[in-house]
């Protein structure tokens, strides 16, 4: 038997390709695939940033972190995809158009025979097909109801864009009161650091010095194993503090976006006070305009409005299916006496056992989804207004304790430096003196970290009741651009018109997802 060459190669092909496939064996990533991994996300992470060439304030910090927060450009890159899904879910209502060619070869002839009723054969071997024919088409098929179910498909695929926005604009709320938060914490840092290092180095020396004197056998009374006590719990508090100052500049870096080792030094600007559009409303009013304008809620919105469509297309599934198919076909079997032609067909399709059997169940899911919606939201309500009530007094006690603590610190640095002088006039201890400069030092950066509380308790309210102007800020604009931007929002916020619902500016979120459906590309390749 002599086999054509095409199913000989064929053959042949297919004898490959399953010996490929049963030698596959787990491979090892290489290193120069490694290698070039771990470039290409430092490069995803850190490249494209505009360095730092000076002191930071906090305008420039909120800039950077707009423009360069990893967290913030993933919640950015998801809205992107969520964007493009709805652009491909789009695609699934229009017709299918299906064009098809094949050919066929066979070693033997096509013959047949037939009988008649009685098993008798009726007609001679015969063939009506060519041992090699070719074939060819073009269909177009459209399903009304998959039509249907598409839309509304496409119509969650819709909602779930604006889902992705709102949780963006929830971690750049987020984001944003952190780094209001580290920049006040890093300021405070900055500032301890200039007395930090030799105050350190001074407790030091006491505790070397009393060492020295329990090694020398001298008598270990009560007093001197006291004073020992107290400059180790000195020294510890100091310890404490010099960490908590090293973290808070790292957050600060790592909020910005910045390669870790980042060395910079940031400006704390007496202009940056306060200003919010909330000082004189109420707390009903605020717990009023949280419930329109919290990220959480407007996506138990769109949620809820999924979960309605989702009602909608499990009561179409139960209709039936009305598919209109149409073409134009081509084959060039020579036995045929037309080798092109063109058909159409009209078919109706219900699936009955699913309608009897599964479709009150598929309704009731759909149904029961949509009510655990409805408490889901009903309980985030009562956390946002919680977390109101809570944002609310935060910031009444924060402003009263930052006046304390500012008090505090300047009784205490009055009284280290009364303090010195008496150790100075051999009137006084080192140990009262070492001790009485630690504690200014303390409440210096306590009332450095109040007033970073208080600061950040005034971005938590804002957070709470989902205020946060720079979410409109476009990030693709140069560094300068947006450092600018935010500094006349966060001038002007206080006068700002707050809209009852759906943001503070007329164009809202619709215009965020305007940008995020012309950008794609641009987020995609940061």
């Amino acid at each position: 038997m002599r086999l054509a060459p095409f199913a000989a190669f064929s053959l042949t092909l297919v004898s490959l390709s399953v010996l490929h496939g049963c030698s596959v064996q787990p491979e090892a990533m290489d290193d120069a695939t490694i290698d070039q991994r771990a470039s290409g996300d430092w490069q995803t992470a850190f490249g494209n940033q505009q360095p730092v060439t000076g002191p930071i304030d906090l305008n420039e910090a909120i800039a950077r972190a707009i423009a360069y927060n990893m967290d913030n450009r993933l919640k950015l890159m998801e809205a992107v995809v969520a964007d493009r899904n709805l652009r491909l879910s789009r695609w699934d209502m229009l017709p299918e158009i299906a064009a098809s060619a094949g050919y066929n070869h066979r070693n033997k002839q096509h013959f047949s025979s037939s009988e008649d009723v009685n098993g008798n054969e009726s007609l001679a071997q015969s063939t009506s097909l060519d041992k090699t024919y070719s074939t060819s088409g073009l269909e177009l098929s459209w399903n009304v109801l998959d039509f249907g179910i598409n839309y509304l498909s496409a119509k969650q695929a819709a909602d779930g864009v604006m889902i992705a926005i709102e949780r963006q604009r929830k971690l750049m709320h987020n984001v944003i009161t952190d780094v209001e938060y580290a920049f006040w914490m890093a300021a405070a840092a900055q500032r301890a650091q200039n007395q930090l290092p030799a105050l350190i180095e001074q407790t030091r020396s006491a505790l070397e010095k009393s060492r020295q004197s329990a090694e020398r056998g001298l008598r270990q009374t009560e007093a001197s194993l006291s004073y020992r006590r107290d400059l180790l719990d000195l020294m510890q508090q100091l310890l404490a503090l010099e960490g908590d100052m090293h973290n808070a500049k790292m957050e600060l870096a790592s909020l910005m976006g910045l390669p870790p080792g980042s060395q910079f030094t940031v400006r704390a600007s007496q202009s940056d006070v306060l200003r919010s559009p909330f000082n004189e409303m109420s707390v009903l009013e605020l717990e009023q305009y949280s419930l329109r304008n919290r990220p959480e809620l407007l996506e138990e919105d769109y949620r809820q409005r999924i979960a309605a469509t989702e009602i909608r297309k499990a009561c179409l599934q139960l209709l039936p299916g009305l598919e209109l198919r149409t073409g134009y076909f081509y084959d060039d079997n020579s036995y045929l006496l037309y080798n092109d032609w063109a058909e159409s067909s009209l078919r109706l399709t219900w699936d009955l056992l699913g309608t009897v059997v599964a479709g009150r169940d598929l309704v009731g899911y759909a149904e029961d989804t949509e009510r655990l919606g409805d408490v889901r939201r009903a309980a985030l309500t009562v956390a946002v207004l919680t977390q109101v009530d809570l944002a609310y007094s935060h910031l009444q006690r924060a402003q009263l304790n930052h006046g304390y603590a500012a008090e505090m610190a300047e009784l205490d640095r009055a009284m280290a430096s009364q303090s010195r002088a008496r150790w100075q006039s051999s009137q006084g201890t080192e140990l009262e003196s070492i001790h009485a400069a630690t504690q200014a030092l303390v409440s210096s950066v306590q009332r450095d970290v109040s007033y970073a509380d208080w600061r950040s308790a005034n971005g938590r309210l804002s957070n709470a009741v989902g205020f946060q102007p720079e979410f409109y800020i476009d990030y693709r604009q140069p560094l300068e651009v947006i450092e600018q931007q935010v500094a006349d929002l966060r001038t002007q916020s206080a006068s700002m018109e707050l809209l009852p619902t759906g943001g503070y500016n007329p164009q809202g979120v619709e215009k965020r997802e305007a940008e995020i459906r012309e950008d794609g590309q641009a987020a995609a390749h940061w």
